[in-house]
């Protein structure tokens, strides 16, 4: 079975977060102590970020969604929600899919349903040949401070600084793995629409990595009060708008303990 680090905090009802593409669960520090007193929180490290191994084989994201179910079995969790930032969306999604019974609700946190373009899909495979050139961290001085809306970045660069530090120690081949995972990954609409009363949709304004207009499609067909388009925010809506975060967080998870 994959090994997961990870750290809890809190009792009841276990609420999963799953973090973003050369991120950390490290993200996830001020949420889970203002989530704490009402939840159980659980908050791995995706395998080959932080501090859990990287498995020695090509996976898919479906593949990673299972090693997760598997891994929370075992800690006698038998429900649950899940919530994931950008690629722990997507992760999300395929726990959805094949595990509908097992999560009462999923959180789509600056992630999406929709498959990658061609355009996005040529990207990623550029990716893989940027890391195979350069390495990583070039990639990383650049792609974190990209992630925050322009206009408050100047606030924020203390965690600009800690989650650029903790990229720049992912391994070359966790990031063109997950790259590759990414850009093979089914459209998961399907399922936004099938189940519509039981995912959360949190959105930057000015994301450019989920525009809004894909997030505003995505709202359209989720029960109301599940998506939420948060203003002067992009792809980092967590630090970027925390308060607003926390509280629809923990208005929608109430709705399925």
């Amino acid at each position: 079975m994959q090994e997961f680090f990870f750290y809890e905090t809190g009792k009841g009802f276990p609420v999963v977060f799953l973090h973003g593409f050369c991120e950390s669960n490290q993200i996830w520090n001020n949420l889970s102590d203002e989530l704490s007193n009402t939840f159980r929180i659980i908050c791995p490290d995706l395998p080959g970020f932080g501090q859990s191994p990287l498995p020695d084989h090509k996976f898919s994201l479906e593949e990673i969604g299972d090693s997760i179910v598997s891994w929370l079995k075992g800690k006698d969790i038998s429900k649950c929600i899940v919530i994931g930032h950008s690629l722990g969306g997507y992760i999300s999604l395929e726990i959805l899919r094949k595990h509908p019974d097992f999560v009462n609700a999923i959180g789509l946190f600056n992630s999406s349903a929709f498959g990658d373009a061609e355009d996005k899909k040529e990207n990623r495979s550029k990716l893989i040949e940027f890391i195979d050139g350069y390495g990583v961290e070039p990639f990383i001085k650049t792609f974190v401070p990209s992630l925050f809306y322009p206009e408050t970045a100047k606030k924020h660069q203390k965690t600009i600084k800690e989650i650029s530090e903790q990229g720049l120690k992912v391994n070359p081949e966790s990031v063109k793995n997950y790259a590759a995972a990414m850009r093979d990954r089914e459209d998961s609409m399907d399922l936004i629409k099938k189940h519509h009363d039981r995912i959360l949709l949190i959105a930057g304004e000015f994301d450019q990595n989920v525009p809004i207009e894909k997030s505003k499609e995505m709202a359209g067909f989720l029960d109301n009060g599940n998506s939420h388009i948060l203003p002067f925010s992009a792809h980092m809506s967590l630090f970027e708008q925390s308060d607003m975060c926390y509280l629809a967080i923990r208005k929608f998870v109430q709705k399925f303990i």
